[in-house]
C-alpha cells in the first residue's frame, strides 16, 4: 500500500507484561441480519454518535473552541489508496438500565495484517463496556466509509477480544480490542479488498499519523480526518505507557489508527486512539494506547480464526 506518512509529508511540505486472559465477543446475529439491520440512513444516524470510556475520570476526545490554539483534526484529502484500510465501526449500545432502549453508535478501525485476512484493530471502550452489559452488539465494520458509502463492502464481526483489566475495570492502559471479521456480501476477505498495516507491539520513535471520524462540531462524524506530529511519552497513571499528540479530534475518532514509521521505511500501526481524562490540561491532546505484549496476546487470538 502507498506510505501513509509519506502521503502526509509530502502535503504538509515539511517492558513485558503478562498476557490476559480476553474476553471473548460472541455474534447475537448472523451476517445477512447485521447488514440488514443498518441501513443507509441508521448509518449516517449512527456516525454522528459514539460511545465513551466509562471509567469516572475518563472521556473520549470532546470538540473544542477553534481559538483555543491547538490543531484540528484536518480532513483527508489525500486520495483513497492510503487509508482503504482504515474505517467506521457500527455498532449498537445495550441500555444500561433494564427496560431501556438500545443505541446505535460507532467509533473508528482499521484493517492489519494478518495470517486469516480478517482482522481489525479499535478501542475497547468501543466494544466492550461493563454499563452496557459487555459486548457490544450488531458490529458492522465498513472500510473507507464516505458519507453513507461502502465502497469496500460491509464486514459483520465474527469474535473479538479485549484483556481481563478491560473487561474487570477497564484498566486504560488496555484500551484496544482485536476482532475477527466474516466475509463481505461478495464472499471476500476485507484485508484481500482493503490492504492492511503490520501492527507492531513494541514502541516506534518519531512522529506519528493519527486517523478517524470525529463526530462532534466542527466534524460530522461522516468523513475521515487525521493528525501528523511528534507524540510524546504519557507518563500519567491513567494511560502508562501511553502517547499523546498535539491534537484535538473528538468523539467517534476512539479506535482510529496511529500509525508510525520504521527506520526500514515501513508504515506500521502501534496504537489506537483513547480515551482521556478530564483534566484541562489533556483537552488540547489526543491520547493513544500503545500496543504491548497483551495486545500481541489478543491479536494472535484472533489471528488464528
Amino acid at each position: 500500500m502507498i506510505s501513509i506518512l509519506s502521503v502526509v509529508a509530502t502535503a504538509l511540505a515539511a517492558t513485558t507484561l503478562t498476557p490476559s486472559a480476553p474476553a471473548a465477543h460472541v455474534p447475537d446475529a448472523t451476517d445477512a441480519a447485521v447488514r440488514a439491520y443498518w441501513t443507509p440512513d441508521r448509518m449516517r444516524a449512527a456516525a454522528t454518535q459514539a460511545p465513551e470510556g466509562q471509567a469516572p475520570e475518563a472521556r473520549a476526545p470532546e470538540a473544542r473552541a477553534p481559538e483555543d490554539g491547538a490543531p484540528d483534526g484536518v480532513p483527508w484529502t489525500l486520495g483513497a489508496e492510503p487509508v482503504r484500510n482504515v474505517g467506521k465501526l457500527f455498532l449498537t449500545i445495550r441500555p444500561a438500565q433494564e427496560g431501556g432502549a438500545d443505541r446505535d453508535a460507532s467509533c473508528t478501525a482499521a484493517v492489519v495484517k494478518s495470517a486469516n485476512r480478517s482482522v481489525i484493530v479499535t478501542a475497547a471502550h468501543c466494544v466492550y463496556l461493563k454499563a452496557a452489559g459487555g459486548w457490544m452488539k450488531r458490529m458492522l465494520f465498513v472500510p473507507g466509509y464516505d458519507k453513507g458509502q461502502k465502497p469496500y463492502g460491509s464486514y459483520a464481526a465474527k469474535s473479538g477480544g479485549v484483556t481481563e483489566g478491560w473487561q474487570s475495570v477497564e484498566d486504560h492502559e488496555d484500551d484496544f480490542a482485536f476482532l475477527y471479521l466474516g466475509p463481505d456480501e461478495k464472499g471476500r476477505r476485507v484485508e484481500d479488498v482493503t490492504g492492511a498495516r503490520r501492527v507492531v507491539f513494541e514502541p516506534v520513535a518519531g512522529e506519528k499519523t493519527a486517523l478517524g471520524y470525529p463526530v462532534d462540531k466542527p466534524y460530522d462524524g461522516e468523513s475521515l480526518q487525521y493528525c501528523s506530529g511528534p507524540a510524546t511519552v504519557l507518563t500519567d497513571e491513567r494511560l502508562k505507557g501511553g502517547e499523546q499528540l498535539p491534537c484535538r479530534m473528538t468523539h467517534g475518532a476512539s479506535g482510529g489508527p496511529w500509525y508510525a514509521r520504521t527506520p526500514q521505511g515501513e508504515d506500521v500501526q502501534v496504537a489506537v486512539t483513547s480515551s482521556r481524562p478530564k483534566d484541562p490540561a489533556f483537552e488540547r491532546s489526543a491520547w493513544g494506547a500503545v500496543f504491548t505484549g497483551k495486545a500481541r496476546e489478543l491479536f494472535a487470538q484472533e489471528e488464528k480464526k
